[in-house]
């Protein structure tokens, strides 16, 4: 399948954001998420595990990570990445130290290696292709 999707304005600057669907068993949370070919995974924010009824003090190993904020810490599960109709079962990360108030991380791990990907920035497109 290929999807396109649009660039999203954010104050100044244009940003591949897409919406995705986060399911585990019959909960589904639409979500935005940025598409970051330098992130090495996918993470969300703890909140969305609450949602998504993913009791995070029962997953082991902490992983950790940096990025433009600093050190985070953040623990792995396996959730449903939905885009468009079609859901991908992949890891991903969910952490308090990212913004609560931003976007979800798509990353090269569990999102970028499930799809071909295309950034058209000069047209403000991105196309995913299963």
């Amino acid at each position: 399948m290929k999807y396109t999707f649009n660039y999203a304005k954010t104050g100044l600057w244009y940003r591949p954001i897409i919406p995705v669907t986060l399911k585990v068993n019959k909960i589904e949370f639409n979500y935005l998420a940025l598409l970051d070919s330098g992130a090495d995974f996918n993470i969300f924010h703890s909140d969305i595990a609450k949602i998504l009824k993913i009791d995070l003090s029962k997953l082991k190993n902490p992983v950790d990570f940096s990025g433009i904020n600093g050190r985070g810490v953040g623990y792995f599960t396996t959730v449903n990445i939905g885009v468009g109709n079609e859901f991908i079962n992949t890891p991903v990360v969910f952490s308090n130290d990212i913004s609560d108030n931003g976007y979800g991380i798509l990353g090269q791990q569990g999102f970028f290696n499930k799809f071909k990907i295309e950034f058209d920035y000069i047209g403000r497109k991105i196309n995913l292709t299963s």
